[in-house]
């Protein structure tokens, strides 16, 4: 009965990998006459890949620790915004690019954070997490906004050319990414024991070489097709807008955020649900900082050397948006404890941000 049940096993397990196999490759290289259906199908091939990344991610954090590994996982869960950002300069889609980024932040800041707050506290009551890692992220994203209004206002007052703040963003960008790498040595090399992951502050690594050069074989191999896939979600996400007249400011704020960061937003709700706020809000408030801190930077450069004009002078909307959602989630969480209204709160804030951008974008 043991050998009926351990064939049955690896034959359900064959067929799942051949069902998810079919499915990335169909939705990487499907090219039907509808733009709807090809993105759909595009996008089912980017999540699942996503999800994949992450699950070896985790794995590989077993040989790395988990300060490392969380990293890791952290920028290869910003992967997919990454590549569909480079896609997107690519196809001048420069303001779903911006849009973009304030969508990644409301999302993991509010959606996100307050889906993870609210199932936790309906299943916990009272959630507590560490204090000093929520200073610090929120910190970060603090100085990525006071990139952005300081831009603003010396445009408005000072009204720039176009060279001028294509200048003033490309030299920004360099601090930004400076600053992010400053953040990675004070959090895992100065400072690592305020950031500690387990209780004991001890980790067990596994030293199995050979599983783990397979184990990052497979990353890279998922990563490059992940890469490539998300060309193709661009490329139908441009025919939307040009023939079927869909926003592409709104594409920006609410399509790309959730196909780049669903796999991240999984793991956040679930890490809340089984009591593991801190990771919970390390996943969403991390993810946003990369994006704000490194992502969005390496783009703005990236336009630079393709020749494309970017900058990061973003609209009083946009600022305001990403203003308010930052803001709240800090009242939120400055406590150091986390209750289910809190979360209710979020989630409010959230869809009114959506529904006002849904009426003048």
């Amino acid at each position: 009965m043991k050998n009926i049940s351990r064939v049955k096993c690896r034959t359900e397990n064959i067929i799942y990998k051949l069902i998810v196999i079919t499915l990335v490759l169909v939705g990487t290289i499907i090219n039907t006459k509808n733009a709807l259906i090809n993105t759909v199908f595009a996008s089912i091939s980017m999540i699942i890949l996503a999800v994949y990344i992450g699950k070896y991610t985790n794995l590989y954090s077993e040989y790395v620790g988990e300060k490392r590994g969380g990293l890791l996982s952290a920028t290869l869960g910003n992967l997919p915004e990454l590549a569909m950002g480079i896609w997107s300069l690519g196809y001048g889609m420069v303001s779903m690019v911006k849009w973009a980024l304030i969508g990644s932040i409301i999302s993991n800041m509010l959606l996100v954070l307050g889906i993870s707050s609210f199932v936790g506290g309906v299943k916990y009551k009272e959630q507590s997490f560490n204090k000093n890692i929520a200073r610090t992220n929120f910190n970060m994203l603090t100085l990525a906004l006071a990139s952005m209004i300081l831009l603003a206002t010396v445009n408005y007052y000072v009204p720039l050319s176009s060279e001028a703040i294509s200048s003033i963003s490309n030299k920004v960008a360099i601090v930004l990414i400076f600053v992010y790498g400053l953040g990675l040595i004070f959090s895992l090399v100065t400072h690592s024991n305020l950031f500690v992951v387990s209780e004991d502050g001890n980790e067990v690594r596994n030293e199995n070489k050979d599983r783990k050069i397979r184990i990052l074989s497979i990353i890279l191999i998922l990563s490059l097709t992940l890469f490539f896939s998300s060309e193709n979600v661009i490329n139908n996400l441009n025919e939307l807008v040009k023939v079927n007249g869909v926003s592409e400011n709104l594409l920006g704020i609410l399509v790309v955020p959730f196909i780049g960061n669903i796999g991240e937003n999984i793991s956040a709700i679930m890490a809340a649900f089984n009591d593991k706020i801190n990771m919970s809000i390390e996943i969403a408030v991390g993810s946003s900082i990369q994006i704000a801190l490194f992502v969005t930077p390496i783009i703005m450069v990236l336009s630079y050397t393709m020749g494309i004009t970017m900058n990061l002078l973003f609209s009083p909307v946009q600022i305001i948006i990403a203003l308010v959602a930052v803001a709240m989630s800090f009242i939120v969480y400055v406590d150091g404890k986390s209750y289910w209204f809190e979360g209710a709160i979020l989630l409010a804030i959230y869809l009114m941000s959506i529904i006002s951008c849904y009426y003048i974008i």
